[in-house]
C-alpha cells in the first residue's frame, strides 16, 4: 500500500514521479525503472527514469529519441500491437522479425543473455502510449514469472497513474497557453480573494502594480488603492462582485476610475464575479479585476477618425473624454467654452451612433485593440 501511495503521489505532482520510479525499481529489485510516452511527435516522448541526474535528468532519453526518431516510430507501431495491461519481455518482443531491424529496436532490445527486460503497455491516446519498464543488469538474476504477475497485479493502479499524468499534463498546456494569451492583452488581470489577495496576476497587472506611484499597487500582499477615496470605492465593489456571485440577480456596479497620486485618471478598473473552481474551496469565493491605462490618447484619436470619421478636433475632444474627463474639464483641457463642446459632443453623437457620454466612452475604449505590442 506504501508503494500504490506513491505512485498516485507521483501521478498528481510530476516531480515526484522519479520517487514513484523508485519506488517500482525497489519492488522488482531492478537495475533500472521508468514510466515514459511514446509516440510520433518529440513533445509526446516523456520519461521519468528512477532516481535521475537532478542536473541532467535522463539525457539518455531525449539524446536516445532524437537520433533514432524513424526506427522508434517504426518499433512503436508493433509494441502498440501488444495489448494494453499485457506483461511482455524484451526477448520476447524482440522475437518479432521486424523488431529487429530498426535501429530503436536493436538499441531498445539488446540480444545479450546478460540482461532482461520486462514491460507493460499502460494506456493510450491516438498514437501515443505510456508505458513501465524495468531492468536487470548482469549481476542479477533474470525477471520470472513472480515478478511478472506482480506487475499484472500492479497494472490497474500503473494505468491510472499514466491516465492522471496524461490529463493533467494536458490541463498544464492549456493552462500556459491561457496564461500566454492574458499576457498578450493591454489589460491588467488579477483574481483576488475577499481579503483584496492576489492568486494571479497576468504580465499587464504586474507592471501596473509595480508602478512606484501608480493609482495602485500592493500593501502585505493585498491590493490597495493610493487614494483613500478609491479604496473605500474599490473595497464596495469588491463586496458587490462577491454578493453578485451568490446572488446572480443582484445589482452590480462593476467600474470605477482609479486615480494617481498627483489626482489625475490613471486607470479603468472593472470588478466582477471569477468563475468558481471545484478544486478551491473558498468559503469567501474569488473575484476578477481587469485594469486598464488611459493613458493612450494618441491611439484613441486615430481610431476615432479612421473608425467614426471625426474631424481631427473631435477626435481630441473624444480622446479627452475617453481618459475620463468631464465634459467641463475636456472644454477646459481644448480652450473652448462649454456650449462648444456641447456642439463637439452632439456632433461625434451623431457619427458614433450613441447618445449617452458613458456609451461614447465605453466604445472609443473599446476601439482600441487591447494587445500588447511586441
Amino acid at each position: 500500500m506504501s508503494a500504490i501511495d506513491r505512485l498516485l503521489i507521483g501521478a498528481i505532482d510530476e516531480e515526484q514521479m522519479p520517487s514513484a520510479a523508485e519506488t517500482m525499481r525497489q519492488l522488482f529489485d531492478g537495475s533500472d525503472a521508468c514510466f515514459a510516452s511514446f509516440g510520433p511527435y518529440p513533445e509526446d516522448r516523456i520519461a521519468y527514469p528512477a532516481n535521475p541526474n537532478p542536473s541532467n535528468p535522463n539525457p539518455s532519453w531525449q539524446e536516445y529519441c532524437s537520433e533514432l526518431a524513424p526506427g522508434l516510430i517504426e518499433m512503436g507501431e508493433i509494441l502498440r500491437g501488444i495489448p494494453l495491461g499485457v506483461v511482455y519481455r524484451d526477448h520476447d518482443a524482440a522475437g518479432t522479425a521486424p523488431l529487429r531491424r530498426p535501429r530503436a529496436g536493436q538499441s531498445w532490445f539488446p540480444l545479450a543473455d546478460a540482461h532482461d527486460g520486462m514491460s507493460c503497455r499502460l494506456a493510450e491516446k491516438g498514437q501515443t502510449f505510456w508505458f513501465f519498464d524495468v531492468r536487470r543488469d548482469s549481476s542479477q538474476e533474470r525477471f520470472d514469472d513472480a515478478d511478472a504477475s506482480l506487475l499484472r497485479r500492479l497494472y490497474p493502479v500503473l494505468r491510472r497513474v499514466a491516465e492522471l499524468r496524461r490529463h493533467i499534463g494536458r490541463v498544464t498546456i492549456q493552462r500556459d497557453e491561457a496564461r500566454g494569451a492574458l499576457d498578450r492583452l493591454a489589460l491588467g488581470i488579477a483574481i483576488l480573494d475577499a481579503e483584496m489577495r492576489i492568486s494571479y496576476a497576468n504580465e499587464g497587472a504586474d507592471e501596473i502594480l509595480a508602478e512606484p506611484d501608480g493609482p495602485i499597487g500592493l500593501r502585505q500582499g493585498r491590493l490597495y488603492a493610493r487614494q483613500p477615496g478609491d479604496q473605500r470605492r474599490l473595497r464596495q465593489l469588491i463586496d458587490g462582485a462577491l454578493h453578485c456571485a451568490r446572488d446572480p440577480l443582484a445589482n452590480h456596479q462593476a467600474s470605477m476610475i482609479l486615480h494617481g497620486g498627483d489626482g489625475g485618471h490613471s486607470l479603468s478598473a472593472c470588478v466582477m464575479p471569477a468563475a468558481p473552481s471545484p478544486a478551491l474551496h473558498r468559503q469567501h469565493g474569488l473575484v476578477m479585476i481587469a485594469l486598464r491605462r488611459l493613458e493612450t490618447a494618441t491611439d484613441i484619436i486615430a481610431c476615432a477618425r479612421q473608425l467614426f470619421d471625426l474631424t481631427d478636433t473631435e477626435a481630441k475632444f473624444a480622446s479627452a473624454l475617453a481618459s475620463g474627463l468631464s465634459l467641463t474639464e475636456a472644454a477646459v483641457a481644448q480652450g473652448v467654452r462649454i456650449s462648444t463642446a456641447r456642439t463637439h459632443l452632439a456632433r461625434i453623437f451623431q457619427k458614433t451612433n450613441t447618445r449617452q457620454q458613458s456609451q461614447l466612452v465605453s466604445l472609443l475604449r473599446s476601439a482600441v485593440l487591447p494587445l500588447q505590442p511586441r
